[in-house]
């Protein structure tokens, strides 16, 4: 165009986010005087890698805008970023739609507890359950009183962390959930560390992160704003985070270290009024002090229906899905490792590239190594041919693999120096420093994140599709060194090294060397790289992996020494944990000898009589954990268990929900043992039944520190005849005030006695104690107790049923319980007084309870000597209507006819009674006849009734007939021990015509 005696040239250059512009060099050019101007316009889209980051900046925020406006414009960036993630096997660059992909993950409460006012010191235990929790839940109020303002989820490399968050940061954007809040902001570590020793303020970090809020005003950050802040990968941090000497900052515009920024944003000193969420693997947890957080939660994967559910999401061929599943489920430890998402992601790659090919039938993935072996292929096949699925034949895949050997091995070398360090994020200069371009074959195992301040200066970080991607690489590098060269790349030691100079290692030494370093590691890092290193040594996987290996080499007797070294390890004090994982490493060398002989014993049930070997538990806790059998109990009393035994089953067992020991020497290593499991990560223990041991009250003593911690999920314990006496009254105390998860205790069968019982009371009084159910059967307490028990009866908030029996506590103590229990405060609805020493003199106090209780429900008063006149006072208060009671035991208490009418009159009367035991009293035809005609009355609610032992004669048998015709409520009749005539078997057909169970 013309602009005076000048021309103008004009290029526009548009380029999407996440591709690079490539400005017009102009050389030998004869143009003088002539500007040039390059308009580059950016497109604003959501990138491949990083969490929001923008190529461009997109317009920001204006400064006059409302507040509604900025919350508003605020979601659609966010929804335009997340509404797609890549799939890195599918076609290059392809995008799926988050919320078609999203498979719903199982995350529980793992902790929660409230901070008092005293200080961060001074923490209670919050009541929880390991159960499900919705993503709506994880910043629910504790106990309706304290918002939760801290919360950590941590789960294990795989799991679903990073893709929870997006789900949760989706449905705020949609204005789905998660409403209460007016910004949502998430910053991954792997970016913060590129920024860890800058100083900056919490302004000035959220513009960094967040372009389109450049102008944002300050005040919508501050106390008027509701804002969560989300720190994703607290494990990938590469900067430490100090608690007790950063300096305080409460200012938000102030520029501070980005460590200090974070712990005062987390103490509350700097925003107090925003909500922090972490995400983390388990193993960096505790960077966190539990003082500063409110909840823990941890993401424990997929349940069955979620790992079909993934499946069918993912392939969406119905047929195909079928094919995967059917061929999963067949292998157990496949299936079982699919818990995890990435890996479910991993095998789906690799089988639908199976049942694709023209190789299918070819295809074996029995084992872990296999699977992740063609991976690699499938991998490699599509990095050259640039399909979903590659068709190539082994000898071309050979071809494929030789060409990408350099790359591959590159890549593995800084796999396994890395992995060494637990380092799973990596840097453009890491991968410099091994020799690797990623734009090789690199870039099909590696996430990229492309992480961005300005749209002229930008780094990124790597990492692999998967954790166990990278171990599967690191056993490779270490494999190939052997095979290729004869080098123990695991010899750590000077002599070791020093020793290869002068002969050539084995593949058995180099087994024994990573065993050495594995079984020694406390975290497990190395765990599934040892199983890698074995299950490469098979012939059928070096065939798959010419190409990379010089020949194919036979290595059976390397592996025979490495299974009879692994099977020695199994019989020495090596961590349960190291032991589940050996026998995976003999599955993956395909022996199955020590599994195979436990099944026969399991099968024929002989190990209760056997003494077994410390490499006996480990194959029992390996057949265990790799069954598909049901969790609910497990009954450790069918073994002749050992402390150490406990301690090799422990990583399985404490999958369970119930867990049985009885008749044990419980001595002070059992009891540590117990402990162990009890305290044990991610245990699902919920009820522990320890009847008929020798606990005694020192055991007591040494197991309530683990019964007293947050780690404890127990909801049921039972110590029925353990030796207790009044001496652990203290630590029954402690437990009762502690433990918030606890609500049914059974002590029945021991000796606690008046002392130990008034103890007892007083944690019963306490407002901490939330115990529903507590059982004191037969622990020879008296009247003199009752009392203390009373005051707890009226003010505790949770007791439901408490079951006194068995202890003669006689007229006087029900009078001293039933004051209480006529008081609103008392909540008891089921109370046991079975054989208390009870005659008709008490009855008049329960008669006062009956009429006024608002809770009792069901009363127990068996085995006692109440006689006719006591029971015609109790169906007077029956017939009150402010009665509630709809269970009533009067088994053996000296009654005669005498008292049938007065019952009867209260069974017609009742709305609400349901079921009536009467059994073992002289009852007679005549009485029953009278109780007959009641339940034949259309308003009686009597469900089921036991005249079990009552005289009765064929006399009555008419009456009974009548009943079984008449009734339409009645469910249950126990006739049994009496003397009817011969129509019992007109009785049964009866029986069965009314739906009334007839017991004869």
């Amino acid at each position: 165009m013309a602009m005076g005696n000048h021309q103008m040239t004009t290029a526009t250059v548009k380029a999407e986010t996440g591709s690079s512009i490539i400005s017009p060099v102009i050389e030998n050019s004869t143009v003088e005087s002539m500007p040039i101007t390059i308009n580059v316009e950016y497109v604003c889209k959501s990138n491949q890698g990083g969490f929001f980051r923008h190529m461009a900046l997109p317009p920001t925020v204006a400064a006059g805008d409302s507040y509604e406006q900025v919350i508003n414009y605020h979601k659609k960036i966010l929804k335009e970023k997340l509404e797609y993630i890549t799939d890195y096997t599918s076609i290059a660059g392809e995008r799926i739609c988050l919320l078609q992909r999203f498979t719903d993950i199982w995350i529980t409460d793992a902790k929660e507890h409230e901070v008092t006012e005293i200080g961060p010191s001074s923490l209670r235990h919050d009541k929880t359950v390991a159960k499900y929790m919705e993503n709506k839940d994880i910043f629910r109020p504790i106990r309706e009183q304290w918002p939760a303002r801290v919360v950590i989820t941590s789960g294990i490399a795989g799991i679903g962390k990073t893709i929870y968050v997006k789900k949760f940061l989706l449905d705020w954007a949609m204005s789905k959930t998660h409403q209460e809040y007016d910004f949502v902001f998430v910053f991954p570590f792997c970016e913060l560390n590129l920024i860890s020793e800058e100083s900056l303020s919490l302004v000035d970090l959220v513009q960094q992160h967040y372009p389109h809020m450049r102008q944002l005003d300050e005040t919508y950050l501050k106390d008027s704003a509701h804002s969560l802040f989300i720190f994703d990968g607290l494990d990938e941090s590469r900067f430490s985070l100090d608690f007790e000497n950063n300096p305080v900052c409460s200012d938000i515009t102030k520029p501070v270290p980005l460590q200090s920024l974070l712990t005062n944003l987390i103490k509350g000193n700097l925003l107090r009024s925003a909500s922090i969420w972490i995400t983390t693997r388990p193993s960096t947890i505790h960077r966190i002090p539990s003082c500063y957080v409110d909840r823990v939660t941890e993401i424990q994967g997929f349940q069955d229906e979620e790992k079909e559910e993934y499946f069918r999401r993912k392939c969406q061929d119905e047929q195909l899905t079928e094919k995967i599943i059917a061929l999963v489920k067949k292998q157990s430890s496949l299936w079982m490792m699919c818990y995890v998402p990435a890996f479910c992601w991993i095998l789906t790659t690799v089988l639908e590239h199976a049942f694709k090919s023209s190789y299918a039938e070819e295809f074996r993935g029995s084992t872990v190594t296999e699977i992740y072996t063609n991976f690699l292929l499938v991998m490699v096949t599509y990095h050259h041919e640039h399909r979903g699925h590659g068709k190539e034949k082994i000898d071309r895949i050979c071809q494929l693999l030789q060409s990408d050997r350099a790359a591959i091995l590159s890549l593995g070398k800084l796999a396994f120096q890395y992995l060494k360090s637990h380092t799973f994020v990596f840097y453009e200069e890491d991968f410099k420093s091994f020799n690797i371009d990623i734009s090789s074959i690199s870039s099909g195992f590696c996430r990229q994140y492309d992480i961005e301040y300005s749209p002229l200066s930008h780094k990124r970080v790597y990492s692999f599709v998967h954790a166990t991607v990278q171990e599967y690489f690191a056993a490779l590098y270490i494999f190939v060194a052997y095979h290729n060269e004869k080098q123990n790349l695991m010899a750590c030691s000077i002599l070791g090294r020093f020793w290869e100079i002068f002969s050539k290692p084995t593949f058995f030494q180099v087994c024994k060397s990573a065993c050495s370093e594995v079984v020694r590691s406390h975290t497990g890092h190395l765990d599934l790289f040892l199983q890698f290193l074995c299950g490469l040594g098979k012939c059928r996987i070096q065939k798959c992996l010419q190409g990379l290996l010089t020949d194919v080499e036979e290595l059976t007797d390397d592996l025979k020494n490495t299974i009879s070294y692994m099977k020695k390890l199994l019989q020495t004090d090596i961590p349960p944990e190291r032991c589940i994982n050996l026998f995976h490493c003999l599955t993956e060398m395909n022996d199955k000898s020590v599994v195979r002989e436990m099944n026969e014993s399991l099968h024929q049930g002989v190990l209760s009589s056997k003494k077994l070997s410390l490499a006996d538990y480990s194959a029992l806790a390996y057949v265990l954990k790799t069954s598909d059998m049901d969790r609910k109990e497990f009954n450790l009393s069918t073994y002749r268990i050992s402390p150490d035994g406990l301690k090799r089953l422990l990583p399985v067992i404490k999958s369970f929900e119930k867990i049985t020991l009885s008749g044990t020497v419980m001595d002070e290593e059992m009891v540590n043992s117990m402990s162990a499991l009890l305290l044990a990560n991610k245990n699902q223990i919920k009820e522990l039944c320890l009847i008929n041991n020798t606990l005694g009250d020192t055991g007591l003593r040494n197991l309530a520190a683990a019964l007293m911690s947050s780690s404890c999920r127990l909801e049921i314990l039972h110590l029925c005849t353990n030796n207790l006496t009044e001496q652990c009254g203290r630590d029954l105390i402690s437990i009762l005030r502690t433990n918030r998860i606890l609500n049914e205790l059974d002590l029945k069968y021991n000796q606690l006695k008046d002392a130990g019982v008034k103890q007892l009371s007083v944690a019963l009084q306490d407002s901490d104690c939330e115990i529903e159910t507590l059982g004191l059967w037969g622990n020879e307490f008296t009247h003199c107790c009752c009392e203390e028990l009373a005051l707890a009866l009226k003010t505790n908030q949770s007791l439901r049923r408490l079951d006194l029996s068995c202890n003669n506590i006689g007229d006087l103590g029900i009078k001293l319980l039933c004051a209480s229990m006529k008081d609103d405060g008392s909540k008891i609805e089921k109370l046991g007084l079975h054989r208390t020493g009870l005659t008709e003199g008490c009855c008049e106090d329960l008669t006062s309870v009956l009429r006024t209780s608002q809770s009792l429900t069901a009363l127990e008063l068996g085995y006692n000597n109440l006689g006719d006149l006591g029971v015609q006072r109790l169906s007077a208060a029956l017939k009150d209507p402010k009665c509630k009671l709809r269970i009533l035991g009067l088994y053996r208490n000296n009654l005669t006819s005498a008292c049938c009418p007065d019952l009867a009159d209260a069974l017609t009367a009742s709305s609400t009674l349901m079921e009536l035991n009467l059994s073992s009293n002289s009852l007679q035809d005549s009485g029953v006849k009278s109780l007959f005609a009641a339940l034949r009355n259309p308003q009686c609610t009597i469900q089921e009734i036991n005249l079990k032992n009552c005289d009765l004669t064929a006399a009555c048998d008419g009456d009974i007939l009548s009943v079984l015709r008449e009734t339409h409520i009645l469910r249950g009749l126990n006739l049994t021990a009496n003397k009817l005539g011969g129509t019992k078997n007109k009785l049964k057909r009866l029986s069965q015509q009314s739906k009334c169970k007839l017991h004869l």
